[in-house]
């Protein structure tokens, strides 16, 4: 999983900053309801499906186009698309969206975790340990996405003195991320969520801008960087 992650943060960098074109051809089913059409499935844009009444297929191209498909349904999926040379981007994310490498109750958690995000995959998760990715120049927000009740967060930089206190409405689900702790890409933040005495430890993974163009492209940075449940909220995100 690390080699995969390693290779697709060098070919993330390499696209984007040299302007290299994607391959458009493939598809990535990133959810499905329908039986043999499996999230993390690359297909052939150019392939003719038949989607029954009620059941729903989404996908992404390389190029950051999503497709949402609700039956009743039959033809082409993508009527645009020709090239039918392998995407390195789509197959790392392939990946990412099936959990390749992940037992049950891993891959449970992060589709859980990334299904809560719903249409904001960008807020911080205080109450999730581990890597968490933030766009470059887009302000942050701190997420509760349980009900549990919190009032405040101690608030510390690990490695440094710098500190700070988020008070917490009752009622409330975000608030900003404190002005006085610097946001800085590869720091770990230890947070203790107040009355519970949860403690958590977030590290901080800030992606390029220039990655926020593209939902494909985002998601691999994400996913390049720890961050799998944003990777697929952000797959799942609509037009």
């Amino acid at each position: 999983m690390q080699r995969i992650r390693t290779i697709l943060s060098g070919f993330l960098f390499a696209l984007v900053f040299s302007g290299s074109a994607v391959n458009a051809g493939e598809l990535l089913i990133t959810s499905s309801t329908i039986l043999g059409f499996d999230a993390g499935m690359i297909i052939e844009g150019s392939q003719e499906v038949s989607v029954g009444k009620g059941n729903k297929l989404s996908l992404i191209s390389p190029t950051g186009k999503v497709i949402n498909i609700v039956g009743p349904y039959k033809g082409v999926l993508d009527p645009s698309v020709s090239d039918r040379n392998k995407s390195k981007l789509l197959t790392a994310l392939s990946v990412i969206v099936s959990g390749e490498g992940k037992d049950a109750s891993q891959l449970g958690a992060i589709r859980d975790a990334a299904s809560a995000r719903g249409r904001d995959p960008y807020r911080i998760d205080v109450s999730a340990s581990g890597s968490q990715c933030a766009i470059e120049g887009k302000d942050l927000t701190l997420w509760m996405p349980r009900g549990e009740k919190l009032e405040k967060i101690w608030f510390e930089r690990k490695g440094s003195s710098e500190a700070a206190v988020v008070r917490w409405p009752a009622g409330e689900s975000e608030q900003p991320w404190p002005k006085s702790m610097p946001v800085t890409d590869g720091a770990t933040y230890q947070l203790l969520l107040q009355p519970a005495k949860t403690e958590t430890e977030l590290t901080l993974r800030v992606i390029h801008a220039a990655f926020a163009a593209n939902k494909a492209i985002l998601a691999g940075a994400m996913g390049a960087r720890g961050c799998d449940s944003q990777a697929i909220a952000v797959l799942q995100m609509p037009n």
